[in-house]
């Protein structure tokens, strides 16, 4: 019997997934073979809703569970209705018996287990399953806990969206605005772009006491101390006013409730900037982001056309939505005059 390793794969997809997003990736290859998704679909096609209810899934996983195989291309997606590919079909069905299938998925699921605590059986020596896991805490709860994390965070949360920013600032046309709130800024590395890119900017970044004052150092590096200060605040409070520009840069999908306290906060004319990897039309790519919903991701999953919905609903006008960078979108919107 030939195993699916990842180099069966097409490379348009093993292209998406890195060594973090492999775990992943087979972690959710293990949840289908456990629920039997493949062999529930041999030789038929079925809308989700009738799959989540002959496996029991729950609606708020799904969509995004199914779309993950499409991006995997163990499924395809046509109408609305999923069927297994010709991968699936090889090397889930045609070459596995059902057998096979019930009992390795029990024991891919130990292990998985008992790798969550790998660090602590090697520091002292204990099986794993005699480790308990302590619950992970919440990126602000971490933040605060522990200052060292939050200036790695940070730091890393600086060149890994380096690339975004200088797309951005190309693509962004901030020439005739003069203040601009980062809310959520983190590093600042959107803000830094922008404000390079625009001289007569001023910036401010929104965010976590801990994370602001590594923030502060990073914009004092970058020789822009001067245009560039940080405010400590909680996104979710009411937004400070007197900017002409809002922007929210990898939050995740923005709630209505955030989305109208910008438009409160906004001057007539002001605009809104949304950064994010929002999903496809169909829900299917990028990879990364459906991935990352079942790890607990806080980022959520929603399409640039739902994020457009939801910007035009709370009475935004002029809203465009551009796929710049990668599978990064750029969303902004105009508060009318008057």
């Amino acid at each position: 019997m030939e195993k699916p390793t990842l180099d069966k794969f097409p490379q348009e997809v093993l292209a998406r997934i890195d060594i973090q997003k492999a775990f992943l990736v087979s972690r959710l290859v293990v949840a289908a073979e456990k629920l039997q998704l493949f062999r529930l679909l041999h030789g038929k096609r079925m809308k989700a809703e009738a799959i989540g209810r002959a496996l029991k899934i729950h609606p708020h996983y799904l969509e995004p569970f199914l779309n993950a195989f499409v991006a995997l291309r163990l499924l395809d997606k046509k109408k609305g209705g999923y069927g297994n590919t010709p991968f699936a079909r090889k090397y889930f069905i045609d070459e596995r018996s059902i057998y096979w299938t019930r009992e390795y998925s029990n024991e891919c699921l130990d292990d998985y287990d008992a790798l969550t605590v790998l660090e602590q059986a090697l520091a002292t020596g204990k099986q794993p399953r005699s480790l308990k896991r302590a619950r992970r805490p919440l990126y602000v709860e971490a933040m605060h806990r522990d200052p060292k994390q939050a200036e790695n965070f940070t730091h890393m949360l600086f060149y890994l969206h380096h690339p975004d920013a200088e797309a951005l600032a190309k693509y962004l046309d901030l020439s005739r605005r003069r203040a601009l709130l980062d809310v959520g800024g983190g590093s600042g590395v959107m803000s830094i772009a922008l404000a390079k890119k625009n001289p007569r900017l001023r910036a401010t970044i929104l965010d976590i006491k801990p994370v602001c004052k590594v923030a502060a150092g990073i914009i004092r590096r970058a020789g822009l101390g001067k245009r560039v200060n940080t405010l400590t605040g909680n996104i979710h409070d009411r937004l400070p006013e007197a900017y002409d520009v809002i922007m929210m840069c990898d939050i995740g999908p923005v709630s209505q409730r955030l989305l109208r306290s910008v438009y409160r906060s906004l001057p007539p004319g002001g605009m809104l900037v949304l950064v994010d990897r929002y999903l496809s039309d169909d829900g299917t790519q990028p990879l990364a982001r459906l991935v990352e919903y079942f790890a607990g991701s806080s980022f959520g999953v929603a399409t640039w056309k739902d994020m457009v919905n939801a910007v035009e609903a709370c009475g935004f006008k002029q809203v465009k939505a551009q796929n710049v960078y990668r599978d990064v979108w750029y969303i902004t919107g105009t508060k009318p005059e008057g």
